[in-house]
């Protein structure tokens, strides 16, 4: 069974609500495009954007962490790397980064 997305998270909370995607980014202070961005997965929420997109539709910024932390996990490819370039970008939003060279470190120490 394939996970939920954030996306599809983020319309069944607002339907549930019954709210439209304007409405939804009027309370949150964004555009309605961006709601409709983030609801077909094609982007995520800036950090901001989404302790704001928890207050509103009533969920914690972790149980939105756990969405984006899991998504799609059965299809994981475990040999790409990702660039640094990627790894900083992620960490300028505020995510935290296990890098593969220092996984383990604390555990031998």
């Amino acid at each position: 069974m394939r996970k939920m997305t954030l996306g599809k998270f983020i319309a069944k909370r607002r339907k549930y609500m019954r709210l439209t995607q304007e409405e939804l980014a009027n309370k949150i202070h964004v555009s309605k495009s961006a709601i409709a961005k983030w609801e077909t997965d094609a982007g995520i929420p800036e950090r901001d954007n989404l302790q704001r997109l928890a207050k509103a539709i009533n969920v914690s910024v972790d149980d939105l962490h756990r969405i984006i932390g899991t998504e799609g996990v059965e299809d994981i490819d475990y040999e790409v790397n990702i660039t640094p370039e990627v790894i900083a970008v992620l960490e300028s939003y505020g995510y935290k980064v296990i890098r593969p060279e220092t996984e383990g470190k604390n555990d031998m120490e």
